[in-house]
This record gives structure tokens, C-alpha cells and sequence, in this order.
């Protein structure tokens, strides 16, 4: 499972990712001999808040100013975002639906970590109870634990970086691109685009060269795809696809080299997470045997502030939304 749960942060070189490939607990084979349905049950409630806070911060560090580029001008920045996982995030309680896989204790009231959840001990962790589809008993395990994150970083959150250009065009109207080109790294690749509008509404306004502030609406779109190969020999790999949405009003105040800003808008994303191939056990030979999708949407609000000194800017920024996000950037600006 190393590689399955590495590819969340493919090609990104942060301090957490180390630790999230020593995931312990996670019996796939196990999984696999209680059914697709019940593996593909447990698999998406333990790896949920890595999935949607990657989903929530790939909409982070599109901006720091309501105030669009001149013609030509630009910006170059690089940010990084830490969406922070709620507390309802950090443990699970058995999904509906599960046929094969019960609490070894049904009276045990403890509830399971996800994989943003505390690293704790067997004799903390439930233990599970694993049969076939006749409830013959293959095997008794302690619950997968959680890797403890709060532990590396501020606060129990999953890291996002970004990386992105941002051109001056005409009337008021800048274009944002992020792009990474396919990047490989072990036995699997990355790639990702992005693209963003920002158009100044304040020049429709009456009177606008008097209003003390910038007004500018935001749209953004960013792709990321990623693969892994698991076992080439074995033909088995994963793939992983992100898609996220951004549309926003912005409105900025600069005073000296201190510009403060804040947005309100709409935000969604829509990940799918796969792992293909011929698996086999004991007993079965599954084909493509994991098909996850994460989705989500709602109203984003955030706050921030930047300082540029020169061509130098420093961007601080914090969102508010299920996984409230905080992100921090830097970045050289001309015009």
C-alpha cells in the first residue's frame, strides 16, 4: 500500500510525505478476501480526508490582490496550502453496507482512525473480524491506524503545492496558468494544469476612479493526473485524477506595501482514485478491484494579506470551508 497511498502527493517533495508511505494496518489482501464492495467500503472512509483536503486545497493561492496585472505585466509565485482536517475527519465508525466485515466486540464503541487519524497502538484500535462470502472467519487484525500527521506539521492538514504564472492582459483582465508538464519519479508520473481569469468589475462602476478599493470576479479550473505502477510485472497499477473549480468576487485594499484581501464564490472538486489490474488471493482473482470518488462543493470564503517589497511578495492567506485551508506564498510581481 505504499505506493497506492504515495500517489496523493505525487512528485511533491513535503515534509509529510515520507511519512505517509509507512501507512501500518493496511492488510489489502485481507480487504480483498472480504469482497470488492466491502474493501472498496473500508478503503474510501480510512483514505476520505486525504482525498477531499487534496480536493480543497487545489483551490488555494490563486491570488492576493482584486487588482489585475497591467498590459504585460506579471507574476510568478509558488505556495503552499495546509487544509485542515476536522475533527470528524479523524476517526470513522464502520460503513453501511458491510457484509463481511464486522467488530470483532459488537459492543465496542471505539471508532476507527482514518489515515489522518492518531498512530495508535493495536491494544487502542477495535479489532475487526474478516469472513468470506460463505462467513467462514479468515482472519481476526486491529483496525488500520492513522499516521499521526498533527505530530510532523502545525496542525493535522493536508499539504498542497502549487506553483503558477499570471499575465496582464487588456481591459482590466489577467490569465493565471498553472502547469506542470508530466514529470516521472520511481515507477509512476505526474502532471498538471490549470488555468485562471481574473477581470476587473470595478471599471463598470460609477464614479470608480473615487471607490478606495480594487473589485475584480475569479475563475479557475485545475487538473492533476497522476499513476502509479504497483506491480509492473503483474500489470497492476493506480491512477488518480483531480479536477477543481473556483469562481469568486474579490475585493482588495492596498495601503503602502500592504495589500489585504478577500473573496467569496463557489468551490467544488471531483476526484477518482482507481487501482487496476489482475489482484489475486488465496481464493479469487479480482480485476480493477478499487474505484473511489470523492466530491464536493460549497461556499468558500477566505482572507488574506500580502506584502511586496519591490518585486518581492509575500502572500498569506486563510480560507474558510469544510477543511478550513491556510496557505502561504511567495512570489516576484512587475507591474
Amino acid at each position: 500500500m505504499k505506493k497506492i497511498i504515495a500517489i496523493l502527493f505525487a512528485g511533491c517533495l513535503l515534509t509529510a510525505a515520507p511519512k505517509l508511505t509507512k501507512a501500518q494496518g493496511l492488510d489489502f489482501d485481507t480487504f480483498l478476501e472480504a469482497g470488492l464492495a466491502d474493501a472498496n467500503l473500508l478503503l474510501e472512509s480510512y483514505l476520505q480526508p486525504a482525498f477531499e483536503g487534496f480536493g480543497f486545497g487545489m483551490n488555494s493561492g490563486w491570488y492576493n490582490t482584486a487588482k489585475p496585472h497591467k498590459f504585460l505585466g506579471f507574476d510568478i509565485s509558488a505556495s503552499l496550502s495546509l487544509a485542515r482536517v476536522p475533527d470528524s475527519r479523524q476517526f470513522f465508525q464502520l460503513p453501511a453496507g458491510l457484509t463481511n466485515v464486522s467488530l470483532t466486540n459488537p459492543n465496542d464503541s471505539r471508532r476507527l482512525p482514518t489515515i489522518f487519524g492518531p498512530n495508535l497502538g493495536a491494544d487502542d484500535l477495535p479489532e475487526l473480524r474478516f469472513t468470506n462470502d460463505s462467513g467462514e472467519e479468515l482472519i481476526r487484525i486491529s483496525s488500520p491506524t492513522g499516521l499521526g500527521i498533527d505530530n510532523e506539521l502545525p496542525f493535522n492538514g493536508v499539504p498542497t503545492p502549487m506553483v503558477q504564472l499570471g499575465v496582464g492582459l487588456f481591459k482590466g483582465t489577467e490569465l493565471k496558468v498553472r502547469f506542470v508538464p508530466e514529470q516521472t519519479f520511481d515507477d509512476g508520473s505526474v502532471q498538471l494544469f490549470g488555468v485562471g481569469v481574473m477581470h476587473d468589475i470595478k471599471q463598470y462602476l460609477p464614479a470608480e476612479k473615487l471607490l478606495p478599493f480594487d473589485l475584480s470576479v475569479f475563475l479557475g479550473y485545475t487538473n492533476l493526473k497522476a499513476s502509479v505502477d504497483i506491480d509492473a510485472d503483474a500489470n497492476q497499477s493506480a491512477e488518480f485524477e483531480a479536477n477543481a473549480f473556483l469562481v469568486q468576487g474579490v475585493i482588495s485594499k492596498k495601503i503602502l506595501f500592504f495589500t489585504a484581501f478577500a473573496g467569496l464564490g463557489y468551490s467544488n472538486y471531483d476526484i477518482n482514485f482507481s487501482m487496476l489490474g489482475d489482484y489475486s488471493t488465496e481464493t479469487t482473482t479480482f480485476v480493477d478491484p478499487v474505484q473511489l470518488q470523492y466530491k464536493d462543493n460549497g461556499i468558500r470564503t477566505n482572507v488574506g494579506v500580502r506584502v511586496k517589497l519591490l518585486f518581492l511578495t509575500l502572500t498569506g492567506e486563510y480560507a474558510l470551508q469544510e477543511y478550513n485551508t491556510l496557505t502561504a506564498g511567495v512570489g516576484i510581481s512587475i507591474r
